[in-house]
């Protein structure tokens, strides 16, 4: 496993990177039977089209392999010429901002840099091996037949060689000029319609042969998306599913039902640490407020068919236990079981609990900023659908149907 330290863009935040409860791995495994190779990070298609294309254009010739040091320009340039255009949600977007004086430097100098680490928190990193599982790269980075072939039609709409900047190795610097033929380049790079919808449809339909019920959320994603001027939130394409998805509607009720138990185990985890000194009576008596939890029975659905995983099992037991005994008002023994359960998954990874009890009293040695209960009002009949919207996993359906959105033309934001 490689581990670094480097300051993300905010957007770049993996969710889950402080995950007491071990939740990221329960949601993202149901996630993978739906979506199958988009992650929370991979969500614009932009950035796929930006890094399918520079792989193509960055291959040595000498060696046939895609070369870093020119990819790395190649990025620099397109994110730069991006964010100029208005863009937002490129990587690396802050220190662009904060270095867009002419001349602007080119190449892997630190001043050059758009991130601490750009091998693994830019597009290099984050976004090939979703292109590979798609069929579109290898696993050294090189474009497939139909991945050189798809590059090919966005490179048809964007005429000129400017691009031709991050291969020349001499070149440390950019000026205005060279900038707004680049920022030229990648609009029409960018706005190919043709292009756009021929990588959507290939990432989100995935490889050719597309694992279990893929297919099926390929499909019903466009249908649920025709007229949208917006991405719906994940719920309601769940919910879509329930109602119009006869192979998946079981599978996607049982989906909503588990991403409720999480909310309820992720927010009173999260209440208990504020709760530094507090005494078991005064513990249960402020947890009595989620007695009107539309609690389900059984509390959290069973999963065993469709995930084999040991880890993954042993964890939602864990947080059925817990929403099992919030159903019958046990509130003590609901804070016990969540408490053991935050134990054993800190404990897997070398480390201790964040609180536990002690003498009767919850004891805290986590600082960190505590959560807030639910007003009982706030859980209570249709404001509940609202309130669960705000704090939904997105089982990666978000990404999906971001690039199905995204596909339709020139992301918001870019301007002629």
């Amino acid at each position: 496993m490689n581990f670094f330290f480097t300051e993300l863009d905010d957007s770049l935040r993996p969710r889950g990177s402080r995950d007491p409860l071990g939740i990221e791995h329960l949601w993202s495994g149901i996630g993978r039977k739906l979506v199958g190779n988009l992650t929370t990070v991979t969500q614009h298609l932009d950035n796929f089209i930006v890094t399918l294309v520079g792989f193509h254009l960055c291959v040595k010739e000498t060696t046939g392999q895609t070369d870093w040091e020119s990819f790395e320009r190649f990025e620099q340039l397109t994110g730069r010429a991006r964010v100029r255009r208005g863009k937002s949600d490129v990587i690396g977007v802050r220190r662009i901002r904060s270095s867009a004086e002419f001349p602007v430097p080119l190449g892997s100098a630190w001043a050059a840099r758009i991130l601490d680490n750009p091998r693994q928190a830019g597009l290099w990193g984050l976004y090939s091996t979703a292109l590979a599982a798609a069929g579109l790269t290898d696993g050294m980075r090189r474009p497939t037949a139909l991945g050189a072939q798809i590059a090919q039609i966005f490179l048809a709409a964007a005429r000129g060689d400017v691009w031709r900047l991050a291969l020349d190795q001499r070149r440390t610097a950019i000026d205005e000029t060279d900038m707004r033929r680049m920022e030229k380049w990648v609009l029409a790079l960018l706005g190919n319609p043709a292009g756009r919808k021929v990588l959507a449809d290939r990432l989100l339909s995935g490889s050719d042969a597309p694992q279990r019920w893929h297919g099926e959320v390929f499909d019903q994603a466009h249908a649920f998306m025709q007229g949208k001027e917006y991405v719906p939130p994940a719920r309601d394409f769940l919910h879509w599913l329930t109602r119009k998805s006869e192979p998946l509607q079981d599978f996607a009720q049982r989906v909503l039902w588990f991403d409720e138990a999480l909310a309820l185990s992720a927010l009173t985890f999260n209440w208990l640490l504020g709760c530094h000194g507090r005494p078991a009576k005064e513990i249960e008596a402020q947890l009595a407020a989620l007695a009107k939890w539309p609690f389900r029975l059984p509390a959290a659905p069973d999963f065993s068919a469709e995930i084999r995983d040991d880890e993954w099992r042993q964890r939602a037991r864990g947080l059925a236990a817990f929403c099992e005994a919030m159903a019958r008002g046990a509130w003590r023994e609901a804070t016990e079981r969540l408490l053991s359960h935050h134990e054993r998954v800190a404990g897997g990874r070398g480390g201790s609990p964040w609180c536990y009890w002690e003498e009767d009293r919850i004891k805290v040695v986590m600082s960190t900023t505590p959560g807030v209960l639910p007003a009982a009002d706030e859980i209570t009949g249709k404001r509940f659908s609202a309130w669960m919207h705000r704090r939904s996993n997105d089982f990666f359906l978000s990404a999906f149907l971001n690039i199905l959105y995204e596909a339709g033309g020139v992301a918001q934001g870019e301007t002629a």
